[in-house]
C-alpha cells in the first residue's frame, strides 16, 4: 500500500504542531514522543515512521525553514545589479511571518543559538552585498568580523522582536524603520 503524499504532509505537520506546542514552553529534552503523539492524535508508530527521535523531528524543522531562507537568497543574490534591499528585506520577512510559529521562537531566547548562527551564515551574502563591507579595504580583518556580527545579531534580534510583538507593527513601516535605523549611512539608498 502507497503512502499517499498529502496524508504524509498532513501527519507530519500535525506531529510537528504537537511538538512545537510543547517545544514554545519548556526545553526538547523533557519532550516525549509519548506526549507529542497523544496531543497530535497518532500512536508512537506513526511518529517513528517520519523520526528518528525528538532531536530529528527538530533538525528536520529547522533544516526546512533554512532551505526556504536559502532558495529566497539564492534568487536575490541571482539579480544582476544593486539590489533592492527594502524589497529582499520583506520577502525574508514575509516567509518568517507565514512561518511565526516556529521562527518567532527560534529566534528567542528559548530558541536554538546553532540556528540562529547558521540563519547569520545564509544573510550575510545579502548584507554584505548591500553594505561592502567585506570589500572595505578601511578595515582590518577583525574590524570587518566585528562589524558583520554587529549588523547580523542586530537583524536577527529585531526580526526576532517584531515577530513576537503582540501588537506586532505592519510590516512596511517595520521595513522602513530597521532599514533607516540600523543603515543611516545606507538611507539614501534604501527604495
Amino acid at each position: 500500500m502507497k503512502k499517499q503524499p498529502q496524508v504524509t504532509e498532513r501527519t507530519k505537520a500535525n506531529l510537528c504542531k504537537a511538538f512545537w506546542k510543547l517545544y514554545r514552553t519548556r526545553p526538547m529534552d523533557k519532550i516525549t514522543v509519548r506526549e507529542i503523539t497523544e496531543i497530535a492524535g497518532y500512536n508512537r508508530g506513526t511518529f517513528y515512521l517520519y523520526y528518528r527521535d525528538v532531536h530529528d523531528m527538530f533538525s528536520q524543522i529547522e533544516e526546512s525553514l533554512l532551505n526556504i531562507v536559502e532558495d529566497l537568497i539564492e534568487d536575490m543574490l541571482a539579480q544582476e545589479g544593486r539590489i533592492d534591499i527594502s524589497s529582499n528585506m520583506g520577502t525574508i520577512l514575509t516567509m518568517a511571518k507565514t512561518h511565526s510559529a516556529y521562527m518567532s521562537v527560534l529566534l528567542s531566547d528559548h530558541g536554538d543559538p546553532t540556528f540562529v548562527t547558521r540563519l547569520k551564515e545564509l544573510l550575510w551574502p545579502l548584507v554584505d552585498r548591500y553594505l561592502g563591507i567585506t570589500q572595505s579595504v578601511e578595515m582590518t580583518r577583525d574590524e570587518r568580523e566585528l562589524l558583520k556580527q554587529f549588523y547580523l545579531s542586530g537583524l536577527i534580534a529585531v526580526i526576532g522582536a517584531w515577530l513576537n510583538s503582540g501588537n506586532r507593527m505592519p510590516l512596511d513601516r517595520f521595513i522602513a524603520f530597521a532599514l533607516t535605523t540600523m543603515f543611516p549611512n545606507q538611507s539614501e539608498n534604501i527604495r
